[in-house]
Formats: C-alpha cells, structure tokens, sequence
C-alpha cells in the first residue's frame, strides 16, 4: 500500500522557487498557495540539503541499524530533529521522535522490532477462578444496573405517555 501523495513535485518546486530564487519569504509563499510555514521551510531545508531530488516523494524503508546511526549521529552533532530528517531524507519528523523514544526506552534492540499500525489484539488479563461469594456480588452488580435501566425506562415511558395525554387534552 503507497502514501498518498499530497502535493506533487512541480507543485513542490514552483513553492521552492518563490523562496529560495525569488526571495520571497517562506510565510508570504505559505499565505499565497495555504499551505503551512513549517512545510514550506521543510521543503526550503530538502531543496537546499538535496537539490531538486529532496522535492521528490521520500519512500524509505529505514533498517535497525541506519536507524541507530541517524540516532547516534544526532546525538554526536547536537542536531536538532528537524536538521537530522534534512540531513538524512526523512520526511517527518515526527518518525525520529518516536525511534529516539524507543531507544531512550528499550535501546538499539528496540528498534529492531517492527511495531507499526495497531496491536493485533488487546493483551487480555488472566481471569482467576471467582469464589462463590466474588460470583454472587458481580451478579448482584449486574442485577442492580439492570434494575436501575428499567426504572430509568419505565420512568420514560411514562413521562412520554402524559405529553400525549396532556397534547391530546389540549387540542380537545
């Protein structure tokens, strides 16, 4: 399955070119075509770090290894996240926060591990057996809320029955 792409290269480009060759600043452009200031700087920084080719859709698929050396040389440069995305083609970066956490977390191992999308299912907790006295009380619990329901209900019911007893009387 492929990203949607939003904005187009030549779309992207003509962006840049306002910025970066007629010198207009990347909020004018931004205000211009609607876009947001930080994506056009975004792209300003792949313009300048890349050329032409960091306009281009980036569709990387990042080992545990390069992602350890993103990290370390980050680290080793003092680079802030946005100039490492620059530095190293990655799109967001939102993406190094989140392999940086799980560094901090669980180390170079960590990020071996694919975890993307959603857990295939929710852990479930080990239901101990209930005594007799645990069953009658969650059964009592359950009772009551069904009691409290039909009474809320039956009260419904009722108010509603003397709106139409009160519309009727009135048109009469």
């Amino acid at each position: 399955m492929s990203r949607k792409i939003k904005y187009d290269y030549s779309f992207k480009k003509a962006v840049v070119k306002e910025v970066v060759k007629d010198g207009l600043s990347s909020y004018a452009v931004s205000l211009k075509y609607n876009l947001c200031k930080s994506m056009v700087r975004r792209w300003v920084s792949f313009y300048r770090a890349h050329g032409a080719k960091g306009l281009k859709p980036i569709q990387n698929r990042y080992s545990s290894k390069n992602k350890v050396k993103v990290i370390e040389k980050m680290r080793e440069n003092s680079l802030s996240f946005q100039e490492t995305c620059v530095l190293f083609k990655i799109p967001s970066s939102e993406t190094l926060v989140k392999w940086v956490k799980i560094y901090d977390e669980k180390g170079p191992e960590g990020l071996s591990v694919e975890n993307r999308g959603r857990s295939k299912s929710m852990p479930r907790k080990p239901k101990k057996p209930m005594t007799r006295e645990e069953q009658l009380l969650d059964e009592l619990a359950d009772l009551k809320a069904e009691n409290a329901y039909l009474k809320k209900l039956h009260a419904l019911v009722q108010s509603e029955r003397e709106k139409e007893e009160k519309r009727k009387s009135s048109r009469n």
